[in-house]
């Protein structure tokens, strides 16, 4: 079966039905009904169903949901009667889904056009991948890219500019942020489910990446799909119960993989990715879109500016030199 995506997109050939796991927690009119008008309107895909799981809301969700149910045939919703977290959630998101690959996607998140079909056609192409993740606004490792936008529509806009700029660029990471992933189910066969021993959030993510990584699989970012993310719409930023949380988990993490949990710091992550930057365009030259993917990801790294003097140090001269290479290598330089 040969199925077009939408206007721009590439054919999926023998796409099977893809399933999209929404784990819902309140935020009702901020996250959760956004985040479906996203995927129902933005989503040219026929093949595709909505699973989302309640955990236990209060605000009103359950209500919507099974309005919605009523009328959107591609929507199932699991009412859990309490809250199983973040990776108790998907669980069971994933025990209700049909399809051969399944997306997990955060209900904070808004979708682009075509997102659906590069992500299907990236783990249908290339079977070596285990994770497929997007870039996005916010995100905690080298998916990020710079935005300056205020509002979603403003950001989105922005995602879209550099998701033009990147069609069929990708690269492999070590960990993909969890806000927005998909995987072919004989993946999930193999790794097994999300653990939930790490309770209603953190680090589950981090290690199912090491777990996908010790099954032989790559985990690798499509550079053309954006989604945004909002960003802490279940737990608060800073406060005491997430920072407990964080250490416990943590603590679980490094216990369970006999190591020390040392992630590649975020502006590490956006240094190596522009120094494949430079290398292709040494190669093929400095092209208007590799020049516009440097200098964003320059303005984001401007953001993630160390504090310590040595490491400032060290960052200023790293970023320098890039300025001089790009410089360099722009095309009408002569000398």
């Amino acid at each position: 079966m040969r199925i077009s995506c939408s206007p721009g997109v590439a054919e999926v050939t023998q796409l099977r039905k893809v399933s999209i796991v929404v784990v819902s927690y309140n935020g009702l009119h901020e996250a959760t009904r956004p985040c479906l008008e996203s995927v129902f309107g933005k989503t040219a895909c026929p093949e595709y169903e909505v699973i989302v799981v309640d955990n236990h809301s209060s605000d009103g969700t359950v209500d919507y949901l099974k309005r919605m149910a009523a009328r959107e045939p591609r929507l199932k919703c699991v009412f859990n009667a309490v809250n199983r977290g973040f990776a108790g959630g998907n669980n069971d998101g994933i025990r209700a889904a049909s399809g051969d690959i399944l997306v997990l996607l955060n209900n904070d998140t808004l979708v682009t056009e075509g997102w659906l079909g590069k992500i299907v056609s990236a783990l249908e192409e290339d079977r070596s991948i285990g994770l497929a993740g997007p870039v996005s606004n916010s995100v905690g490792n080298e998916q990020r890219i710079h935005t300056s936008g205020r509002t979603p529509g403003e950001i989105l806009a922005e995602g879209e500019v550099w998701a033009a700029a990147s069609r069929g660029d990708k690269f492999e990471t070590d960990r993909l942020g969890f806000f927005c992933i998909a995987m072919r189910r004989d993946v999930l066969d193999a790794v097994g489910m999300l653990d939930e021993s790490y309770g209603y959030g953190f680090y589950e993510d981090d290690d199912y990446c090491i777990r996908v990584r010790e099954a032989g699989y790559r985990l690798v970012c499509l550079e053309d799909v954006f989604v945004y993310h909002r960003g802490s719409a279940t737990f608060g930023k800073g406060s005491p119960e997430t920072k407990a949380l964080l250490r416990r988990n943590r603590a679980l993490l490094e216990r369970k993989f006999g190591v020390a949990y040392l992630p590649l710091h975020p502006r590490d992550g956006q240094f190596r990715l522009l120094e494949s930057y430079l290398g292709r365009m040494r190669t093929a030259g400095a092209d208007e879109a590799l020049l516009f993917k440097t200098g964003n990801r320059m303005k984001l790294l401007e953001e993630l500016r160390p504090k310590g003097p040595l490491k400032r140090w060290r960052y200023l001269r790293r970023m320098k030199g890039i300025a001089s290479e790009v410089s360099r290598l722009r095309p009408g330089r002569t000398g």
